[in-house]
């Protein structure tokens, strides 16, 4: 009765996302939105032992979310190290954050993922206040 071939897909072939791609590329442990910044400047300051020879280090912002950042910088940090992570904002506002250093990117030896020691309520809604250009990740 009918010439025409049914390639119509079940409910389960449309929503399968098998992929060649390794699962590694998929984890993402970020359950915040992620923002992308140019507007806002960042220093890690650091404490050595016994809490002598703090270390100021500029450090490059890639993305930042209420819940923590991913940094670039030339220097090497220590993974699970506490750090106070401090953000300036073009306006002139400023964030101190405790925070400490839970990851090194697989991608790039100077890509280091921090987190808050708490959600920072203010600083999320201070960055959504003063987001300017909708750029997310």
């Amino acid at each position: 009765m009918s010439d025409f071939e049914d390639t119509t897909e079940t409910i389960d072939d449309f929503f399968s996302f098998d992929s060649h791609l390794p699962k590694k590329q998929f984890h993402n442990q970020r359950i915040t939105t992620r923002y992308i910044r140019d507007d806002i400047k960042a220093l890690v300051f650091t404490t050595g032992l016994l809490n002598f020879g703090h270390r100021r280090i500029r450090v490059d912002l890639i993305d930042i979310s209420s819940k923590g950042v991913l940094i670039s910088t030339s220097k090497k940090l220590g993974i699970n190290k506490k750090v106070i992570l401090a953000l300036k904002f073009g306006c002139g506002n400023t964030f101190k954050i405790n925070a400490k250093i839970v990851r090194k990117s697989d991608s790039s030896n100077y890509q280091y993922g921090i987190k808050f020691d708490q959600y920072n309520n203010a600083l999320g809604d201070y960055l959504l206040e003063t987001q300017s250009k909708l750029i997310f990740k």
